[in-house]
């Protein structure tokens, strides 16, 4: 009784002695995830509640896969799944990956996280906040690259401007005379 006493005070862990049995281990999930059994894996893992273990399953769990492994997560593990998410895709780089997790899950239990929302808005407010901070992230530099893309398409065609007026005969200014000739025109 100790040990479960134990797991109880750490609020960041998730017990679950219930269904769990002596059986599941993080060797069984590692092999689980071997042969290609990722649904049985992400359960396993969940029971386990531990988070290396979970973001190894979903890591490892192919793109066309997810659907399936979403689709198998029972409605107990839902909430602590979607937890891991958020810690995982703040921490990663594969966003897409992590949000077809995200869409997929959506799709296979939306309708019981709708009826039951008030659990699940932790989760959800987490996981959008997740979201957010990857769309800022993300806007971010493709704000940058737009304007870096329009700034060498402007610098192509002073090049281009001045190729075509030394090719004419023109002066040979380069591109400050080129330059110059724009801002007075």
């Amino acid at each position: 009784m100790e040990g479960l006493h134990v797991y109880s005070l750490d609020d960041d862990m998730m017990f679950d002695p219930i269904s769990l049995t002596e059986d599941i281990t993080p060797s069984l999930v590692e092999r689980k995830i071997a042969t290609g059994d990722f649904g049985s894996a992400l359960m396993m893992a969940l029971h386990l509640n531990e988070y290396g273990l979970v973001r190894d399953v979903l890591d490892n769990t192919p793109f066309d896969s997810i659907q399936l492994a979403a689709r198998g997560v029972h409605q107990f593990h839902l909430e602590r799944l979607m937890q891991f998410l958020t810690k995982v895709m703040s921490r990663s780089p594969h966003i897409e990956f992590y949000l077809e997790w995200c869409t997929q899950l959506l799709h296979s239990h939306g309708l019981h996280m709708e009826r039951h929302r008030g659990s699940f808005m932790r989760s959800f407010r987490a996981l959008h906040k997740a979201v957010q901070t990857k769309h800022d992230e993300l806007k971010t530099i493709c704000d940058e690259n737009r304007y870096n893309l329009e700034f060498v398409q402007h610098q192509a065609a002073l090049v281009d401007m001045d190729s075509g007026s030394m090719a004419n005969g023109g002066d040979d200014d380069g591109a400050i005379g080129t330059t110059q000739k724009m801002i007075t025109s």
